[in-house]
């Protein structure tokens, strides 16, 4: 099969499934299309293909297609996390935010879908999420753009 047409199945089968692992995409395409590919193929086609890992109900992930409307969809799901966040502050060139258990992951995720070029960085943990800027004063910038 060309590349072509096997990216064009692949994101078919992302499109129509929820997958949460690699191996069970490369074992859906071989059992229901009888072809086999490697999960490194597999991987490089998920990412030509923009095609990630993205948070779900109860910590759970599966891949789905990233697109520009994302942005928008991200700064709406701020908006619904914003009631987790419980507190923020700038330090030196650092945004620090707090929030409640089980949530920094997911606003972490959700600001990178943003694509602030502000932004240098972001680490996320469980209940802690650190953004990383250039300087204090674009520090404070990214602040008052993600809460005005």
């Amino acid at each position: 099969m060309k590349k072509e047409k096997r990216l064009n199945l692949i994101l078919t089968v992302i499109q129509q499934n929820q997958f949460n692992k690699k191996q069970q995409i490369v074992d859906y395409m071989a059992k229901h299309f009888g072809v086999y590919y490697s999960l490194t193929t597999i991987s490089r086609d998920l990412q030509e293909l923009e095609i990630y890992k993205i948070p779900v109900e109860n910590k759970k992930y599966i891949y789905k297609k990233i697109n520009q409307t994302n942005q928008l969809s991200a700064k709406k799901q701020l908006e619904i996390f914003s009631d987790e966040i419980i507190e923020f502050i700038t330090l030196n060139n650092y945004v620090l935010i707090k929030t409640s258990p089980g949530f920094a992951q997911s606003i972490s995720y959700y600001i990178d879908q943003l694509q602030m070029k502000e932004i240098l960085g972001i680490i996320g943990g469980n209940d802690t999420l650190m953004i990383l800027t250039s300087s204090n004063e674009i520090a404070e910038f990214v602040c008052y753009q993600l809460f005005p």
